[in-house]
């Protein structure tokens, strides 16, 4: 969660219980009633909307003042139902106050595992606890509904009782499960011995960055040996649990990946430079390879941490050159150019775009995301409009694909939004089967829309190393407004493209070239084996897929000699958050469709 969400999400927390507390002494004084009910509806909706986003167990307070409010605005209309009232309280308030506890409890740091052949781990909870938070939503909106009937309080509070017994049935479930952990974990070392896996990929990324290994699933597991997938965080875990039949290991804890470790094991992958991989790093009798997650000429491409691992899987040999061009010193040896496998199902044409004619060509606009920092800020979706329609105006049908971290965006979200609109009003207008939203990030991987189309207007991304493989023009935007030399200078890539200016000044000469003429055709082929590696086509997988078996299956491990790199070198509790990710999230628009 970014900052500024973060604090939304503690202002809006801060705004409920507020909100809340108005509410119960309004109740309380009973006066205004009609106040007092409105705003603790106001402060409902406010817990139910904490609860989606963030966690139930937060709005704890704001609950507790809306119940004690509704209750002490309850009638009882005899002295025979005081006793009742009294439970009611008593029930609903215990309720109320444990749950941070029960979340707590449930959400313990434990290893989950998936997949592993000889181990059974606990069952899940007979109840999930999500079914609880609910049920407590639903037994405040029933007090009120009671409170404002003035009807028997005895249906509410045998139905409190049976939740009660719910959290208590839960709350001790998931404290067996906590107290057998010690045994757990040693049927799960044996279990590990006894599949004596021969190399780990390691994974820690923040929610919706699964794609970066889920593109690299597929050709690790063409190693053909056994391995394990070591996550950081749940839902990852979860992910990559329903993508492969490797053993999945959630290792919440830095205790935790110490237990994954076996001496079996010779080298450890990684996708990206994820501030935990320190975690594993420090296990040197292991060969730590980067393969990262895209090419790009981005700064998350020559990222100093990368220096940390033993070996560097590049593409091309662009891939090493960026690292020296930008002060990055890594000795050569250290790098292994591979190829980019996942190009492999991009088709690759020798055709000419001049002999598609004008009214039936297809272009992909692929943009980026604003990323983290305004230096570094490659999107083009400020003057997005304006491509689209000179793209429009030449009859061309459009497959727009925004990067899906645009959505954190306010100014990218309403850019998009416009963009959409265009495409639609131009396709109900011409029956140009334009593809955009869903379409054509959901129902389409974004090799697919490589293969729709005859061209590419895109950022400074991943998106456009990997069009170079198809051979087809292409043209990149310049939203940070460098010169024409530096910008060259910054990414080689441009070389290869026809480069629009920040003002967008030369759009009809740059898609002249890119859809008619195409004056560097040639030279786009040339710049292709720099930054892709020269591999043939029919088994351009095998590059990697052979480097990587081959130190899997070293009979010694292959060490790199790096000067001062030690445990002490790296922090292992650094913190997460999506800025220590290499900017990693947003290096590669590659692949989002296969997560």
């Amino acid at each position: 969660m970014s900052y500024k969400a973060k604090l939304r999400s503690k202002a809006m927390q801060t705004a409920t219980n507020s909100v809340a507390m108005l509410a119960m002494v309004t109740l309380l004084l009973a006066s205004a009633r009609v106040i007092g009910y409105a705003l603790a509806l106001v402060a409902f909706a406010g817990v139910i909307w904490i609860a989606a986003i963030k966690s139930f167990a937060t709005t704890m307070p704001a609950q507790l003042m809306i119940t004690v409010g509704l209750l002490a605005d309850y009638d009882p209309g005899a002295d025979i139902a005081r006793p009742t009232l009294f439970a009611t309280g008593i029930v609903l308030g215990a309720i109320v106050v444990t749950q941070p506890s029960l979340q707590e409890l449930v959400n313990r740091q434990v290893m989950r595992i998936a997949h592993l052949p000889g181990y059974r781990q606990d069952g899940q909870l007979v109840v999930l606890p999500q079914v609880l938070y609910v049920a407590n939503i639903v037994l405040i909106a029933g007090l009120a509904v009671t409170v404002l009937a003035k009807a028997s309080l005895w249906p509410l509070l045998v139905a409190a009782i049976v939740e009660c017994a719910g959290v208590g049935f839960v709350a001790v479930q998931a404290l067996r499960f906590q107290l057998r952990g010690r045994t757990q974990d040693n049927a799960f070392r044996a279990a590990l011995s006894a599949y004596d896996p021969k190399f780990a990929v390691y994974f820690t990324g923040p929610e919706n960055t699964e794609y970066q290994l889920l593109m690299w699933l597929p050709y690790l597991e063409r190693i053909g040996e056994r391995f394990v997938v070591i996550v950081r965080e749940k839902q990852a875990s979860l992910t990559f649990a329903k993508a492969t039949s490797m053993p999945v290991i959630h290792a919440p804890a830095i205790h935790h990946v110490e237990e994954s470790v076996t001496d079996s094991m010779r080298v450890c992958f990684f996708v990206n430079n994820g501030a935990k991989n320190s975690h594993m790093v420090r296990f040197s009798h292991l060969t730590h390879i980067q393969l990262l997650h895209g090419d790009s000429d981005k700064a998350s491409s020559f990222n100093p941490v990368t220096v940390m691992f033993d070996r560097i899987f590049v593409a091309g040999q662009a891939g090493i050159d960026r690292y020296a061009a930008n002060g990055v010193n890594i000795p050569a040896d250290r790098f292994d150019i591979v190829g980019r496998p996942q190009v492999e199902s991009i088709a690759v044409t020798d055709a000419s775009i001049a002999d598609t004619p004008d009214g039936s060509k297809t272009v992909l606009y692929a943009t980026t995301w604003v990323g983290l920092y305004t230096d570094t800020n490659y999107c083009s979706l400020a003057y997005g409009e304006r491509i689209v329609s000179a793209l429009l105006a030449r009859g061309a049908r459009v497959i727009f694909r925004p990067h899906p971290y645009s959505a954190r965006h306010p100014a990218s979200v309403r850019q998009v939004a416009r963009i959409d609109q265009l495409l639609a009003e131009d396709a109900a207008k011409t029956g140009r089967q334009h593809l955009y939203g869903e379409a054509a990030t959901g129902g389409m991987s974004v090799f697919d829309c490589v293969n729709a189309s005859d061209a590419l207007v895109g950022d400074v991304s991943a998106v456009a190393t990997d069009w170079l493989y198809s051979a087809k023009p292409l043209a990149l935007t310049n939203p940070i407004g460098l010169s024409s030399e530096a910008y060259e200078s910054d990414f080689p890539l441009a070389r290869a493209a026809y480069v629009l200016d920040e003002a967008v000044t030369t759009l009809d000469d740059v898609l002249d070239k890119l859809l008619r003429t195409d004056p560097i055709a040639e030279d786009r082929r040339m710049i292709r084996r720099y930054y892709l590696g020269d591999f043939p086509p029919a088994h351009y997988a095998d590059a990697f897929v052979d480097t990587a078996r081959r130190y899997v299956l070293e009979d010694h491990v292959l060490r790199a000699d790096i000067a001062g790199r030690t445990v002490d070198n790296f922090e292992p509790d650094a913190p997460e958050d999506e800025a220590a990710l290499d900017e990693g999230v947003s290096d590669s628009d590659e692949n989002m469709a296969r997560a």
